[in-house]
């Protein structure tokens, strides 16, 4: 191997210069040239002319296929502007056409509403009249036999809304139409069967009856009144049914066989029928009262509870006392002018001051058992209406809680706690003035009693003055006895 030296380098070997990369001028092309077995620098120029007497032609194929690839793009976008000419002169012509449309349009507009006249506040009228229809036709029930009348109806109100063509007299008619038949339908009881959803959500068959337009009622699979809902287009089961004797109508209504029948009906189309199904019934209304109420019922019931004893017990009084007047000889206990008659008899040896103060001391015994849980109905007439009151302000809280957390908005959120505060003052006046009347009934019983017993304690007295005067000078007593005229209250 032959080495190149130059003063004041390295040694550099002349396989490694056939190694390295040849880069020839004037193409950009890098070649990388293989070792070989012969390094000598006249194989690489050799090899190197081979690669110039190559490239022109490899250049000059490249420059045709480049002229090619130019003319054709050159054909093309020749063709691109000359579609682009057509075009704009497509464009032009369609749009002094469309001017030309316009301005025939504006003229044909204006002819046509010279040509209308007088027409036009009719088919003003068509249209209003159309769309009224719309809506009443879709709340009727009888579109159950008559649907799709909306569609119709739209259709004709649009065209008399353009007035983009004169209505026919075809068209009148059948407004016409459809106006009587809907007025004669609703004068009508019709029997048909037609779906009918349930309140869980299921469609079933049914037999129902058209009253005219005031109601839908059925008997299967017991009798009910039905709703028609105008946005579905359905019949409708109502989830609770009006109290009352309206369902007994409607059961007698369709079974019977005369020609004549009694059933109420609703002018509304359903409104006032889903009023009172929405009525709250008597349970109901007590539940609105909430703690409250039940409190106010319960002393209600004490108060009635106590009432009737005590009638009970004062009656049984009368009775004891109008039998030991027939026996006034033989006094006994187990009645209360019975033990004054025995205190009298018992008081014969003092005099009659003593007597009195004694018989007075029994009085007021008796009194007091006579009297006794009295004063419990006097009591419950009086908390009654207070307790009315505590309730009236604990729902108006609940009322103003619901109105801080949900707005004034929904009116359902503030009606429980109106309810409550409604319910629960007639609640405490409904049970003060029974109290009140029963009290005073008792109480009027009571004292007819406490005042027989007092006349008789005077009696008794009187005749033990009458008995000390007798002795004083020198008369003889005359035997006590009871006048018969003072008689037990019924």
């Amino acid at each position: 191997m032959r080495l190149f030296e130059m003063p004041g380098t390295r040694r550099v070997s002349i396989r490694g210069l056939v190694a390295a990369l040849v880069i020839v001028a004037g193409t950009g092309t890098v070649f990388a040239a293989e070792p070989a077995g012969d390094a000598s620098l006249a194989s690489v120029l050799d090899r190197v002319r081979g690669v110039n007497h190559a490239l022109p032609a490899e250049l000059s194929e490249r420059e045709s296929r480049f002229a090619e690839k130019r003319d054709e793009a050159l054909a093309q976008l020749e063709q691109a502007r000359a579609r682009i000419e057509s075009e704009e002169a497509e464009g032009r012509r369609l749009e002094g056409r469309f001017d030309a449309n316009a301005t025939e349009l504006d003229d044909k507009a204006l002819l046509l509403k010279d040509k209308i006249g007088a027409l036009k506040e009719l088919f003003g009228v068509f249209q209003q009249s159309a769309s009224d229809l719309i809506g009443a036709f879709n709340g009727s029930a009888t579109s159950i036999q008559y649907p799709g009348r909306d569609a119709w109806l739209e259709a004709f109100a649009n065209r008399m809304k353009s007035a983009s063509e004169v209505s026919s007299v075809d068209d009148i008619k059948a407004l016409w139409f459809e106006m009587q038949r809907e007025i004669t339908a609703r004068g009508d009881i019709v029997t048909l069967r037609a779906p009918v959803r349930t309140p869980g959500g299921d469609v079933v068959e049914r037999e129902i009856v058209r009253v005219g337009g005031f109601n839908l009622i059925t008997a299967e699979p017991a009798p009910a009144y039905l709703a028609w809902d105008a946005g579905t287009q359905q019949v409708l089961t109502l989830d609770r049914q009006p109290a009352g004797p309206y369902l007994t109508q409607i059961d007698r209504y369709l079974g019977g066989s005369d020609g004549l029948g009694t059933l109420s009906v609703d002018p509304t189309g359903g409104v006032l029928v889903s009023l009172l199904a929405e009525k709250p019934t008597l349970s109901e209304r007590i539940d609105q009262g909430a703690l409250v109420g039940y409190m106010i019922l319960g002393l209600g019931a004490i108060a009635l509870v106590l009432a009737v004893f005590k009638l009970l017990h004062i009656g049984w009084i009368s009775l004891l006392i109008a039998s030991q007047r027939r026996r006034m000889n033989t006094p006994r206990r187990s009645n209360a002018l019975g033990r004054l008659v025995l205190v009298y008899q018992d008081s014969q040896r003092v005099d009659p001051e003593t007597l009195q103060l004694r018989l007075h001391d029994q009085l007021a015994r008796e009194s007091a058992r006579i009297r006794r849980f009295t004063i419990f109905l006097a009591i419950i007439a009086a908390v009654a209406p207070l307790m009315g009151l505590l309730g009236t302000v604990v729902g108006m809280i609940n009322t103003f809680q619901a109105i801080t957390l949900y707005g004034t908005g929904d009116p359902q959120t503030m009606a429980g706690g109106i309810s409550q505060a409604l319910i629960t003052t007639v609640l405490g006046l409904v049970v003060a003035v029974p109290a009140v009347l029963l009290h005073a009934v008792v109480n009027a019983r009571a004292r007819s009693l406490v005042s027989l017993l007092t006349q008789q304690v005077a009696i008794l007295t009187g005749d033990r003055l009458a008995q000390r005067n007798a002795a004083t000078i020198g008369e003889r007593p005359r035997p006590t006895s009871l006048p018969p005229a003072h008689a037990a209250p019924a």
